[in-house]
């Protein structure tokens, strides 16, 4: 998940003394939120599962321009509350048949269900970021909307509960996997605080996302001075903000539940110890590794390998 923002074309507005006036307010407005989370963070399940609306109702729209079998779902539960998502069915199977349920990044969002081939016997189910403001914004417009992608991110997991229950009710036969990669790795290891899937893979995941979004700021920045100095605090209120989706605090709720954990052979992103962290929140998992660094959607045949590698798990270890 990522959202940029433009510091080098600024418009009139942000020059003008209104709109660093408006700037200022939604700073400070922002500092009293965080305050609020830094000295009470909430409790984690509790938090994510008050979003959760059942299903009522599955439209389904098939999209034959976009590929075969391709559907647009759109998930509504009581009071019109709508999850989205793109759905993929996967080649004829025999035995038993699976279907993913995954979340992709904030720019490719439910577009991930195209990624993954569809030779291979699994289908898939893109859930939407429930996010669906601007993804490019100018550094004020993007200060003024924390609280409300906070919001966006903190709903999540339940939407991604939601595409479990969708897949269940559309396809009774078949077992559900809960999948996340990267940065879509924590709200879908919280979602198991809000359902219980058949089995749980996360590729290229951490936890401890205070020292993750501190590593993860300070790359965005460009490291250097202004890396090392801006980075680590905003980090550090980042993690804080979205403390609820910390993979850590939700393993308890995995207690059960077939793991895997897919690391890359050399990680040159993730701080190791994020990574030792989150294979200690997990202590039941099976693990794997797949070739090269981390994850990179464009590079289709280390996708197809890590797709593999979680099929192979899925029909001889989940």
């Amino acid at each position: 998940m990522r959202w940029t923002t433009s510091r080098n074309r600024r418009d009139a507005t942000e020059r003008s003394p209104r709109g660093r006036r408006m700037a200022l307010a939604a700073l400070v407005a922002l500092v009293v939120v965080a305050a609020a989370w830094w000295s009470r963070p909430p409790d984690p399940a509790a938090e994510v599962r008050a979003h959760h609306r059942p299903l009522v109702t599955l439209e389904r729209v098939p999209l034959p321009h976009v590929g075969r079998g391709v559907e647009r779902w759109v998930m509504i539960a009581a009071g019109g509350d709508t999850v989205v998502g793109l759905w993929r069915p996967g080649a004829p199977q025999r035995g038993s048949r699976w279907a993913a349920v995954i979340i992709g990044g904030i720019e490719t969002d439910d577009r991930a269900a195209l990624l993954v081939p569809d030779s291979l016997p699994i289908g898939i189910l893109a859930v939407s970021w429930p996010w669906k403001g601007p993804r490019h914004m100018s550094v004020p417009a993007f200060v003024a909307s924390v609280p409300a992608v906070r919001a966006a991110l903190i709903r999540t997991p339940a939407a991604l509960a939601r595409g479990v229950e969708a897949v269940r009710g559309a396809y009774p036969d078949t077992r559900v996997l809960l999948l996340g990669a990267s940065l879509g790795a924590p709200p879908v290891a919280a979602a198991v605080s809000v359902t219980r899937p058949d089995a749980l893979a996360l590729v290229d995941g951490a936890a401890d996302l205070d020292r993750l979004l501190r590593s993860e700021t300070t790359r965005a920045l460009g490291g250097g001075i202004a890396g090392g100095i801006l980075g680590p605090p905003a980090g550090a209120l980042g993690a804080r903000l979205v403390s609820s989706l910390e993979p850590a605090r939700h393993g308890a709720a995995a207690k059960g539940i077939p793991v895997l954990l897919v690391d890359p052979e050399r990680d040159d992103r993730y701080p190791p110890e994020c990574v030792t962290r989150l294979h200690a929140t997990f202590p039941h998992a099976s693990r794997r590794l797949h070739p090269g660094g981390h994850m990179h959607p464009d590079d289709r045949p280390q996708l197809t390998r890590i797709i593999e590698v979680i099929w192979q798990w899925l029909n001889t270890g989940a």
